[in-house]
């Protein structure tokens, strides 16, 4: 077998090898600053979470992170003021790892799925929720296959046609954000940034020849307080960030999966030429982390043999992780929150915030059929003198569907979800909101393939053929393939013979001439 060159091919492919999700109670309690006054009443409470580490250290995945909060209170001086303090509450949380578990790759999404603030007194807050980790393991993998046989004609060789997914890309590509908020004339000048909300939407990807192009708005939300005592101002700002990379073998039919996020932020005030404080100077940082894959239809060897020598074919089976697809939607959701008798009435909405949390996933023909809610929490103005400022907190439910065709029951999903938008209207006794969830979606699935993974040459010889012909019935299940190696010839022959016009259909019950004897 000197004169046979086997070629061979190595696939890497990422597998799926568990999904859960944990919760973490977060609890602490916090002192106000000297630089704050006391506290009478806590408004609202925001939250951020920010995975700062993973690392695998024995049996288990260690993950560390940090939660911000920032507190909007009613303060004790000159007749109830608004004001706000900022706390950060470090985290950690263990992911134990099974036996051959220990070079996994691990994707992480961090939410608050609760947050209450309470007063123990006026110089200490008690803060606790639930912090809600949704954890992914994925393998790398690969195995090396006979892709052909070249080198001498009298080796047969039977292909057939795989279809396997590639990791071709896996990145992680920083985004820097800035933005220059001026106040207007209009407004009065900055006293105090009360809080500043980051959200990022119409996050997009796109895949050209070699490079990959991706983008994302980030809505800025500051809130403020004036010079005056009740002056409580909005203001918005929405930033575009884009970066292109060059990623060698990429091409623009092979499928994206994304993931944004924010990992550091912070807000410099400035003053004007009049030296009023009116410029705010927001800088961030945006962390992508960009997989790309391939799903491509592969030539393999299924089986090969020689009329003229014995050979050895080593057939290995493996458990292949296949992408079935990935796909993107918007989901819009409207609900009114009924005011309760004891609320106080509403003048004009200052700030809305929002979180998506996933309840429910399954996969299903042709989609992803996905439950959540969005709590919801608005500050508004009161129409009270004394106590101006005031919120309501609510939870909406949803449903939605993602599009992945091919996909079924059985399948496993990975879905993640952010809010796009969202906005809040008085009316009557109720505030109308309306927002918009983006959600992505990708469905794997594991297949049983099995691939020749080396060819051999095996002691001893041929047995010869006895100068005779043999008389075949075609029986169900026959191919020339088959009849072509077990009486040791070749399809070719077979087809000359027996004038056979079709060689991919043989009908049962027909009579085919067959030169020698067969293989026993």
């Amino acid at each position: 077998m000197s004169d046979i060159d086997v070629i061979k091919e190595n696939v890497q492919f990422e597998q799926l090898i568990r999904e859960n999700s944990s919760n973490i109670v977060l609890k602490d309690e916090y002192l106000i600053p000297d630089t704050h006054p006391d506290v009478q009443e806590i408004l609202c409470i925001e939250s951020r979470p920010v995975i700062i580490s993973k690392e695998v250290v024995g049996d288990k995945i260690v993950l560390e992170g940090k939660v911000e909060y920032t507190a909007i209170y009613l303060a004790r001086e000159d007749g109830l003021v608004a004001n706000s303090v900022s706390y950060t509450q470090k985290f950690t949380n263990n992911i134990d790892l099974n036996q051959g578990e220990h070079t996994v790759i691990c994707e992480v999404e961090a939410k608050v799925e609760h947050i209450e603030a309470m007063i123990m007194n006026e110089r200490k807050i008690s803060i606790q929720g639930i912090l809600g980790i949704e954890w992914e393991l994925y393998k790398s993998k690969g195995f090396e296959f006979v892709k052909d046989i070249e080198g001498n004609d009298e080796v047969q060789v039977l292909k057939k046609t795989e279809t396997i997914n590639r990791i071709r890309a896996s990145e992680e590509i920083e985004l820097d954000g800035k933005s220059m908020i001026r106040v207007g004339m209009d407004k009065p000048q900055i006293n105090k940034i009360l809080k500043c909300s980051l959200l990022l939407h119409k996050k997009e990807i796109k895949i050209v020849e070699d490079k990959i192009y991706i983008g994302c708005y980030c809505k800025i939300n500051i809130l403020y307080k004036g010079d005056e005592y009740k002056d409580i101002i909005c203001l918005e700002d929405d930033v575009y960030l884009s970066k292109d990379e060059s990623i060698d073998g990429i091409t623009s039919d092979m499928i994206p999966s994304i993931f944004f996020d924010i990992v550091d932020d912070e807000i410099l005030l400035e003053e004007d030429d009049l030296g009023e404080v009116r410029i705010i100077n927001c800088d961030f940082l945006v962390k992508a982390n960009v997989k790309i894959f391939s799903k491509e239809s592969i030539d393999t060897i299924k089986d090969a043999y020689s009329p003229k020598f014995l050979m050895g074919l080593r057939k290995d089976q493996y458990e292949v992780g296949m992408l079935q697809g990935a796909n993107t939607t918007e989901a819009i959701v409207k609900d009114g929150i009924q005011l309760k008798e004891n609320d106080l009435r509403p003048e004009q909405i200052i700030s809305t915030n929002a979180t998506v949390i996933l309840t429910d996933k399954e996969v299903k023909k042709d989609r992803v059929e996905v439950e959540g809610i969005i709590k919801v929490d608005i500050l508004y103005k009161t129409t009270e003198e004394d106590k101006y400022l005031s919120d309501i907190k609510a939870e909406i439910p949803f449903t939605t569907m993602i599009d992945i065709l091919g996909s079924d029951t059985g399948m496993k999903s990975i879905v993640r979800s952010s809010l796009e938008n969202i906005e809040s209207f008085l009316e009557s006794n109720s505030i109308s909101v309306k927002a918009t969830v983006a959600l992505s979606a990708k469905v794997l699935y594991e297949v049983q393939k099995e691939f020749i993974s080396d060819v051999t040459e095996e002691e001893g010889e041929q047995p010869e053929k006895k100068a005779s012909i043999t008389i075949y019935v075609v029986g169900e299940g026959d191919t020339l393939w088959k009849l072509a190696k077990k009486y040791n010839t070749t399809i070719d022959e077979l087809v000359k013979i027996n004038s056979i016009e079709n060689i991919d259909y043989i009908e049962v019950g027909s009579k085919l001439i067959i030169p020698g004897r067969a293989k026993f």
